[in-house]
């Protein structure tokens, strides 16, 4: 492998997207969604032109709740068009039609605090005065029967919620703990018609969050450690909740090289996306065998999936070695910190996604 090269870097952001129809115009297929009524009977599925935009119908009696078929999601991205009477909701990490963790919009109240609300949906029980303001409600521009776009993003046990394009989120919180936390995306209209338009789904990466660390070893001029590092301990650490392994958070003296190890399982065999970043050198292997080696010093602000690697899993266990060094050479012998020299900047942050 040529040692200065990216191997396998895919530029861009890379999503898995599940769109109905053409990207664009996302129309709603029946083949990709079931209907219920509110006594959760099997009905028909309704598609009509509303306010200039061909849109599914429920009007929460007869057609209540439109859930997609065959997906199971955990982290995703939901964009969609929305008109609704009284309550029109999207659901997600539904487990089943009674358990999931649900959304909803009051279009009579908008401008008010009561506009949006969050709750967790357990055993059909949509307990709306349990989770309230000023954290599980909050106020959006909205009108009765009037067209708003939705976007709405779940990563981990984060949910933001942008409402007609805002670049500030009209929601940001900390989903609730359950036991459902990945599962399908439902949309549903209560006490009154609904119509949902231009619905496009876009699946994110999962954090590699767990990671265990070996012991310090001194900096060489080339990273020779390899997948076959001895290490007297292991230390378990964790990504933070800006998503990075600070290795300074865990060594006392920051001055050297560590292995980083991760193991996951995979269903199949299978090609994966590794998204990541990091400052200084890194060498990755994967299975023992090496994907990927930085041998320059890179010292710039590090964001997810700014690098990103192909990966071919095997059915089982998985192991990822991250060999990472800090910045401490690009400053020479290191950087002054009160008298000791050693790295400012050593970490990374690591997401897998499908292919």
């Amino acid at each position: 492998m040529n040692k200065k090269k990216l191997s396998l870097i895919i530029s861009g952001c890379f999503w898995v997207l599940l769109a109905f129809g053409q990207t664009g115009t996302a129309k709603i297929s029946k083949s990709d969604w079931d209907v219920f009524s509110e006594n959760n009977e099997a009905a028909e599925m309704r598609d009509t032109l509303y306010a200039g935009k061909i849109s599914l119908k429920l009007d929460s009696k007869k057609q209540a709740i439109a859930i997609r078929k065959s997906l199971s999601l955990k982290n995703f991205r939901i964009d969609l068009d929305v008109a609704g009477e009284v309550m029109s909701g999207i659901g997600f990490r539904a487990a089943d039609h009674q358990n999931y963790h649900f959304l909803y919009f009051r279009p009579g109240y908008g401008g008010t605090r009561e506009a949006i609300q969050y709750v967790p949906i357990y055993n059909g029980a949509l307990s709306w005065v349990l989770y309230n303001y000023p954290i599980y409600e909050t106020a959006a521009d909205i009108k009765k029967l009037e067209w708003f776009h939705v976007t709405m993003e779940v990563k981990g046990n984060n949910l933001k919620v942008f409402v007609n394009y805002n670049q500030t989120p009209q929601m940001e919180i900390q989903l609730i703990d359950t036991d459902f936390n990945e599962g399908s995306i439902l949309l549903r209209s209560m006490f009154g018609t609904s119509y949902f338009s231009n619905v496009m789904i876009r699946e994110r990466p999962e954090l590699l969050s767990e990671w265990e660390i070996s012991d310090q070893f001194p900096r060489k001029p080339t990273l020779d450690l390899n997948a076959a590092v001895s290490s007297k301990t292991w230390t378990k650490v964790k990504a933070d909740q800006a998503d990075v392994v600070n290795i300074c958070r865990y060594i006392k003296q920051p001055d050297g090289v560590v292995a980083a190890r991760h193991t996951f399982n995979s269903d199949t065999d299978r090609e994966a996306i590794l998204y990541f970043d990091f400052a200084g050198k890194l060498k990755i292997y994967l299975n023992g065998k090496e994907v990927f080696y930085y041998e320059k010093n890179k010292l710039d602000r590090i964001f997810n999936g700014t690098h990103q690697l192909v990966l071919n899993l095997k059915k089982g266990n998985n192991e990822l070695i991250f060999i990472t060094e800090g910045d401490a050479s690009f400053f020479g012998k290191g950087f002054n910190a009160m008298g000791r020299l050693q790295h400012q900047n050593w970490g990374f942050m690591a997401e897998i996604g499908k292919k």
